[in-house]
């Protein structure tokens, strides 16, 4: 058993996020993201490549970010969630996104999501569900196993639930070492952990949570070894076959995600601060998008 709350497929949502250039054409994209409730800010965190269209388009493109929509779900009640979704445009993009400067994360900051239907709405993981340095350090270790949740597809085509628009969750394995960044040409941004396993365009955005581990301990016993399910971080990208075959067989097996370490940058105002001040990618292309789901 993985221990993770099936509810965390609501905390998992899709963007539509919209590119325009200086004389109107239009690139649209979609990806994955989720809620985090930090304090008193509900705040979405994604791929900074699902929202900058230099690392989709390079640092010469004339594209820029227009309009990022989010999937809500109708809650009649509370925890009563329906099939019912809508895209809901951020209205105060300028204001809440926040780009790392290096890693392959972004975030939403409490953004505002006007909509006539109040029912609307989403759920949230707690802050204290994101993994942090320590725990990367001390409780998590190559080849301990994790599943990520999102909306993966190919061609066009969903391989999500299209009835209630719920995402998938697939299974990978620490293939690097989770206290150090992973570290290789091919990839350019940073903060980077290896995995084992299948993730496909529209994965970008999955939490990357740890399946529970040890034994578990009764109240008033002490000494147990029980590690809890924990975000580890956020699905960005994967390598294909070097000569690719037609069909859907053709990953390397290899994907990465960006470490929980980026993604609190972003949510502590203070660290976010400090972030500011430092360079932003250089002028990549994620290789073409060749290794960027």
């Amino acid at each position: 058993m993985s221990g993770i709350n099936p509810g965390v497929f609501l905390a998992v949502c899709r963007t539509l996020v919209d590119f325009r250039d200086g004389i109107g054409n239009l690139k649209s994209i979609s990806g994955t993201g989720f809620w985090v409730r930090n304090g008193e800010n509900d705040c979405f965190v994604t791929n900074r490549h699902n929202v900058d269209p230099t690392l989709k388009l390079g640092e010469a493109t004339r594209f820029r970010l227009e309009r990022v929509r989010l999937q809500l779900r109708l809650q009649i009640t509370p925890g009563n969630w329906r099939p019912d979704t809508s895209f809901v445009a951020v209205d105060n993009l300028e204001t809440c996104l926040r780009l790392h400067p290096s890693a392959d994360v972004a975030v939403l900051n409490n953004p505002s999501l006007p909509s006539d239907n109040p029912l609307l709405g989403h759920s949230t993981f707690n802050l204290g569900e994101l993994g942090t340095q320590q725990f990367l350090l001390e409780s998590v270790h190559p080849m301990d196993v994790a599943s990520f949740v999102g909306f993966p597809g190919k061609d066009g085509k969903a391989w999500w639930d299209k009835k209630w628009n719920l995402p998938i969750s697939r299974t990978v394995q620490i293939a690097s070492w989770p206290r150090i960044a992973f570290t290789n040409d091919s990839i350019p941004t940073t903060d980077v952990l290896l995995v084992s396993g299948l993730s496909f365009s529209g994965s970008s955005g999955s939490p990357v949570i740890s399946h529970e581990k040890g034994i578990r301990l009764g109240p008033g016993l002490s000494g147990g070894s029980y590690v809890e399910p924990t975000i580890l971080g956020i699905m960005s990208g994967h390598w294909w076959d070097e000569e690719p075959e037609e069909g859907m067989f053709f990953h390397s097996g290899l994907s990465y995600l960006t470490r929980v370490t980026s993604i609190r940058e972003l949510l502590d105002a203070k660290t976010w601060v400090a972030l500011l001040s430092k360079a932003s990618f250089g002028a990549s292309t994620l290789n073409g998008g060749k290794h960027v789901t």
